[in-house]
């Protein structure tokens, strides 16, 4: 299934994307309240949530998978675009403080490396944060039709794929509880219902959002290598 970075583009600038971007953002700074002058790193097409990093940051990367296609992007200062492999990051190793992985885990095709590799370029008391449509959630099918998203997950199964590959679940949060829509009143509706939320909806929320922390105490097996990936393709700042 060919993705198109342009249906990343007409989604998030439809009312319906920018309030789904308000949502989410919101949940992934309750999370991460404070970026404490990090080293940080965006993985997937995370332009739109460029606004949770206002201040306080050190460095910050966006890593566009290749299979996405091109994209020119400027900001200000202090950003890196890179057009990437997921499974070759073109980082150095024990570099990164905190990264988001958005618009992108639910296109892989081999987990395992992207963790292993996610792993290697952390400091020891690094952070990760995956947003992915939920297995049971009213946005499966619009994210698998609209967002050509190749698979959908569940907190189970993330959770599993953490702890399998070195990281130490610490939370996660679920938002979307409404079927998506195009009609302003029904969009409206969506963001007033993220507060009325409660053990029982979670399990049918739109997304997850799932938090995790390096195990550095995790053994790597021999013919394990950890490579200073250098970055050879074109940077666009």
């Amino acid at each position: 299934m060919k993705i198109n970075i342009e249906n990343f583009k007409n989604f998030y600038s439809s009312f319906l994307g920018r309030s789904v971007v308000q949502i989410i953002s919101k949940k992934i700074l309750l999370l991460w309240p404070d970026f404490n002058n990090s080293n940080n790193a965006v993985i997937g097409y995370g332009f739109p949530f460029l606004g949770i990093f206002k201040s306080n940051f050190q460095r910050l990367f966006f890593l566009i998978p290749k299979k996405f296609g091109l994209l020119n992007f400027f900001v200000e200062d202090k950003n890196l675009t890179v057009s990437i492999n997921e499974n070759t990051l073109p980082i150095d190793d024990l570099s990164i403080d905190r990264l988001l992985v958005v618009n992108c885990f639910e296109y892989l095709y081999d987990h395992k490396k992207f963790l292993r590799e996610a792993w290697r370029v952390l400091k020891k008391d690094g952070e990760i944060i995956i947003i992915v449509p939920n297995k049971l959630g009213f946005w499966r099918f619009f994210y698998k039709k609209t967002l050509k998203s190749l698979r959908t997950f569940s907190s189970y199964e993330l959770d599993l794929l953490l702890s399998n590959n070195f990281f130490t679940l610490i939370d996660i949060e679920y938002c979307l509880f409404i079927p998506p829509s195009k009609k302003k009143f029904l969009i409206n509706k969506l963001k007033l219902f993220e507060f009325l939320n409660n053990p029982l909806t979670k399990y049918f929320s739109g997304v997850i959002v799932i938090k995790g922390k390096k195990n550095y105490l995790a053994p790597i097996t021999k013919d394990k290598k950890l490579i200073n990936q250098k970055i050879k393709v074109d940077i666009k700042a």
